[in-house]
């Protein structure tokens, strides 16, 4: 990777420098604290994709998006609609909370969510929070949280949008929505279709356990989002909310090789103000993860469906105009309903928080604490403690130190022949420290941390090939990550650098299928009704296995963006990536997309 990432590094500097780009105005964000909060009060490396980001970048996956963000690190087995991992600051992906409107999302046999089934064209904003997140949102914030907001509605006259486009590997996306709102109602409906013949997803593996397929591993799905919200007095809000996405990924496999899968969201939500100052809110939500799996030769093989139903009571105090309360209660109930026969096929959990901040002098101190009663395991409690300092308009200061946990799967607990029901969660302790600045058109930001994670879960074997999961690994990862963002005569260029150290304790080995060193560099400028872009990514090597035998090579890859307004509503999109054609892989064995085209047009009134 050293003769990929320094010319990479190089080339991006002198691109960088020379094109200053102006800072975003300061964003409100919700998941960091559970509440409305300005980002510069809090200590915790946030980043917003808002729905400029997603239309300008054109990906055609949420996996393609969040690639390139610092501390994320993202593996593909294989193109559209295949597994895909999301690592937060080297942690596993079921270390990463993920959140749709607020709800938890995710395979509760698992433990992770299918990122390759949420559809970028219903999306309308991204909060990434990096660190440990456990103290208010519970087991699964432990690299962090992603809180996935879908499309909404403002504005007197409704909007109407409506795309459509083609490219490589004859994939075909159209998505339409409205949105608007009348008199005191609010209301956002989308549909979206995406179909994509695919890439063979994985090269001939020999042996016993090999895969030889090489054909076309299509994807296809269908979704759907509607959301309606009504104000009512000056302080109330009722709103419920739908999103559903359905389809079919192919894949490579002797076992199975077909999934159809359903995924939805569902909620109602009710906030007021009983008093002045305080703000009390009711969220009741299910979410749905199911796969019906197909063998080669059509017939069925295997069913498992997830339920996730949850019900969250919080309340929100403000006192004095500098000190902040937050405190509330969830519950949540999982549920197993599978081909596979589960030992227990039902577990609850209830949670109860609380947060305190304080603001003077420009200090900022944040502390909250959770309680956890899982059915399994028992009791586990959590907390954590921020501190931040605005030294001036353009330099700001903040450390934070936080302890998190992860819960067993219903795999790893009760899968027959193999799950182990004394399993413990899996817990962590986190460090972090940053550093932000700004000046006129130029901004940074620069973060270290640390995360010491013990009792990890790995499969152990004995010598007759018995296995079954234990709480047996430690691992420590320290890195340091920072972002740059410049304006300067029309250009806008945005630069992300991150270093890595995952070291697996136990094995004395680096942390698989993370990789070391990765570089982000953004560029585009507009020229009347054209847009122009570019983006070079970069990451290092990593290894596929925990003995560190099996080695991925690290790659740098270029897009290109293009964008032409033909008129007031209309606009055609263009997009060339992997522009230099490169072979490069993410997981061994796995293939990724050659280079590739989208062309496409949207027409909106907004």
């Amino acid at each position: 990777m050293k003769n990929v990432l320094i010319p990479a590094l190089l080339a991006s500097a002198s691109l960088y420098w020379p094109a200053l780009q102006a800072v975003a105005e300061e964003e409100i964000i919700v998941t960091a604290t559970r509440t409305p909060l300005e980002a510069d009060r809090l200590a915790a490396a946030v980043t917003v994709l808002d729905r400029e980001d997603i239309d300008r970048l054109q990906v055609k996956s949420l996996p393609e998006l969040l690639r390139g963000i610092a501390g994320i690190d993202v593996t593909v087995s294989g193109g559209y609609g295949k597994a895909t991992g999301i690592r937060l600051r080297g942690t596993e992906s079921h270390h990463v909370l993920v959140l749709v409107d607020g709800v938890r999302v995710g395979s509760a046999t698992l433990g992770t969510a299918a990122f390759q089934h949420l559809q970028p064209a219903l999306i309308e904003r991204i909060e990434i929070v990096r660190g440990p997140r456990s103290s208010l949102w519970g087991s699964e914030a432990l690299g962090g949280v992603i809180h996935i907001f879908t499309r909404r509605g403002s504005g007197e006259t409704p909007r109407y949008s409506l795309d459509a486009g083609s490219g490589s590997y004859d994939t075909f996306e159209v998505t339409g929505g409205v949105s608007g709102e009348y008199q005191d109602f609010e209301y956002s409906a989308a549909l979206s279709w995406f179909e994509s013949r695919g890439i063979d997803a994985r090269r001939p593996v020999p042996g016993r356990f090999g895969v030889d397929q090489p054909d076309y591993d299509g994807y296809d799905n269908l979704s759907v989002q509607f959301r309606g919200g009504y104000e009512f007095g000056d302080s109330g809000r009722v709103e419920a909310f739908i999103k559903r996405a359905h389809g079919t990924t192919e894949y490579d496999g002797n076992f199975q090789d077909e999934s159809d899968f359903l995924q939805q969201v569902v909620g109602g939500a009710l906030s007021f103000d009983p008093i002045p100052d305080w703000n009390t809110s009711l969220l009741l939500s299910e979410s749905l993860d199911e796969a019906d799996n197909f063998a080669p030769s059509g017939d069925f093989s295997s069913r498992f469906d997830t339920r996730r139903r949850q019900l969250s009571w919080q309340n929100r105090l403000s006192l004095w105009d500098i000190n902040l309360l937050t405190f509330g209660v969830d519950y949540r109930q999982d549920k197993v309903d599978s081909s596979t026969d589960y030992a227990l096929t039902r577990r609850d959990n209830t949670g109860i928080f609380g947060q305190y901040g304080v603001n003077f002098h420009g200090h900022q101190l944040i502390a909250s604490v959770r309680w956890d009663d899982d059915q399994v395991f028992g009791a586990e409690t959590t907390g954590g403690v921020g501190w931040s300092y605005t030294l001036n308009d353009a330099l700001r200061v903040y450390a934070a130190y936080g302890t998190a946990y992860k819960t067993p799967t219903f795999n790893e607990l009760f899968f027959p022949a193999f799950g182990n029901p004394a399993l413990k969660p899996e817990t962590a302790a986190s460090w972090e420290a940053g550093l932000e600045g700004r000046h006129d058109y130029v901004g940074w930001s620069v973060r270290a941390y640390r995360i010491d994670a013990q009792d990890l879960i790995a499969t152990v074997c004995d010598r007759s090939f018995n296995c079954t999961p234990e709480n047996v690994n430690e691992a420590q990862v320290t890195g340091v990550e920072g972002e740059f963002f410049a304006r300067w005569n029309g250009w806008d260029a945005t630069l992300a650098l991150e270093y890595l150290d995952p070291d697996n304790e136990s094995a004395g080995t680096r942390l698989p299928r993370r990789a070391r060193e990765r570089l982000s560099f953004d560029l585009s400028r507009t020229f009347h009704r054209f847009t122009l872009g570019a983006r070079l990514f970069a990451e290092g090597n990593r290894y596929d296995n925990v003995a560190n035998t099996i080695r991925v090579g690290g790659f740098a890859l270029v897009d290109l963006l293009a964008e032409y307004r033909l008129g007031k509503h209309l606009t055609l999109r263009a997009r060339v990536a992997n522009l230099f054609d490169k072979e490069y892989q993410t997981i061994n064995t796995y293939n990724s997309f050659e280079r590739n085209f989208f062309l496409s047009f949207h027409y909106g009134n907004r």
